[in-house]
Order: structure tokens, then C-alpha cells, then sequence
């Protein structure tokens, strides 16, 4: 009887971590995508990452709390906007293959691969760096948020 107790509490823990790590890793690219966004929009830019990451910790907490399905699903929606938008459109996309193409062309875009991006010039070294890093922490998110909703099912 003790080992079953053991192995419940065991697999509640597992569970949680994996929540948590989920919760973590989409919070930190909406993060990132916040401080891309605040060279464009300005404050407004942390405000909506700050909501953003507000409803990610509520669905998480409900759902872990009472285990409705329809929180997870929602939870899992409002991951994979971040993780699609943020981290493969904005981070790979409009910063990583930005950057790569910019300095394959000797510094310069061009003209028909300008036409790619939502903004063909390159930002600072730290925008860049914070938009290519989304992309990176996008991929954690993915990984774990394919675990948190495969264990919540």
C-alpha cells in the first residue's frame, strides 16, 4: 500500500514539474517577445506580454487546481499562438534568417528578400540577440508543452 501512496505522489510531482516547466519556458519567450516588440510599440508592448502571461498562469493554475480539459486546451492554444508567433514568425524567422541573410550579403538585404520581413532593417545587436533567443526559449516551450498536455489527457 505504501509503494502505491509513494508512486501517486511520485507521478502528482512529475506532473507539476512538468507544468511548471511549461509555464516557464512560455512565459520567458513572451518575455523576450516583449522586449523585441518594445523597440516598435513601446511600454504597450510589456503591458500586452504581462496579460499574455497572466491568462498562461491562470489556465495553468485552474486547470492543475480542478482539472478541466477545456482550461488545458486553452492553455494549450494560447501556448502555441506564443510558440508559432513568437518564436518561429518573430525569433527564427523575422530575426534568426534576417540576420543570416543580412550578413551572408555582406551587410546589406537584398531588395527582393527585404520584401520577406516585417522590417527589413537589422535592430541592435540586443534586439536581434533577444529576438533570435525567443526563438531558442520557443522550442523549450514546445517540448514542454507537448509533455504538459500529453500527461494532462
Amino acid at each position: 500500500m505504501i509503494n502505491q501512496t509513494e508512486a501517486s505522489s511520485q507521478a502528482f510531482q512529475n506532473k507539476t514539474a512538468t507544468a511548471m516547466l511549461s509555464l516557464a519556458s512560455v512565459s520567458a519567450t513572451v518575455v523576450l517577445a516583449s522586449i523585441t516588440h518594445a523597440a516598435d510599440y513601446g511600454h504597450r508592448a510589456f503591458i500586452a506580454g504581462l496579460i499574455v502571461i497572466a491568462l498562461l498562469w491562470g489556465m495553468n493554475l485552474l486547470y492543475r487546481r480542478t482539472g478541466k480539459k477545456i482550461l488545458l486546451a486553452f492553455y494549450g492554444l494560447l501556448s502555441a499562438w506564443v510558440i508559432i508567433g513568437f518564436g518561429l514568425v518573430n525569433g527564427f524567422w523575422n530575426h534568426g534568417m534576417k540576420v543570416f541573410l543580412y550578413y551572408l550579403h555582406n551587410g546589406a538585404l537584398p531588395p527582393f528578400l527585404a520584401k520577406l520581413f516585417l522590417t527589413p532593417q537589422i535592430g541592435s545587436f540586443f534586439i536581434e540577440s533577444a529576438g533570435i533567443l525567443t526563438f531558442v526559449l520557443s522550442m523549450f516551450a514546445a517540448y514542454h508543452g507537448f509533455k504538459f498536455m500529453k500527461e494532462g489527457r
